[in-house]
């Protein structure tokens, strides 16, 4: 049988904190907490259910994220607040300490402006060339370049 990702998606069920059959929309972007205790474990990622600010994750973006995921059929999937918070996230997570980055100048402004002026303060290497020197040239790669 063939996947479809609309059958995932309509499979799942959650059903609103007042019982609305759709989850609630969470507008708030800072969250309470009724002891110092529950604040300081959701500080450290030790708490599930459990929100700091909307920038991190919220009820909404919990959802979102379940949903794309069943419709993509993969284990989960991630909502950011921006475009330049999911290229940086995937950035610092693919590439370690020295390794190279090879990219083309011509890339987003805020993607190149992050590689040059924050990665450079980091460990890590990079290479911004143009994507002509790339085709025309027989630049050596160095190691493991992603």
């Amino acid at each position: 049988m063939d996947y479809k990702s609309s059958d995932n998606l309509q499979d799942l069920q959650y059903f609103g904190e007042y019982g609305g059959v759709n989850p609630s929309i969470s507008d708030s972007s800072t969250y309470t907490f009724l002891s110092a205790k529950t604040m300081f474990d959701t500080f450290e990622g030790n708490t599930v259910g459990c929100y700091l600010y909307s920038r991190h994750s919220s009820p909404s973006n919990l959802y979102l994220g379940e949903a794309l995921a069943a419709m993509e059929g993969t284990e989960t999937a991630n909502v950011t607040a921006s475009g330049m918070g999911a290229i940086s996230a995937v950035i610092m997570q693919l590439c370690d300490a020295g390794d190279h980055i090879v990219s083309s100048r011509t890339i987003y402004g805020g993607t190149y402006a992050f590689m040059k002026n924050f990665l450079k303060s980091s460990t890590s290497k990079r290479t911004l060339s143009t994507l002509r020197i790339l085709k025309l040239s027989k630049m050596p790669l160095l190691p493991i370049p992603k």
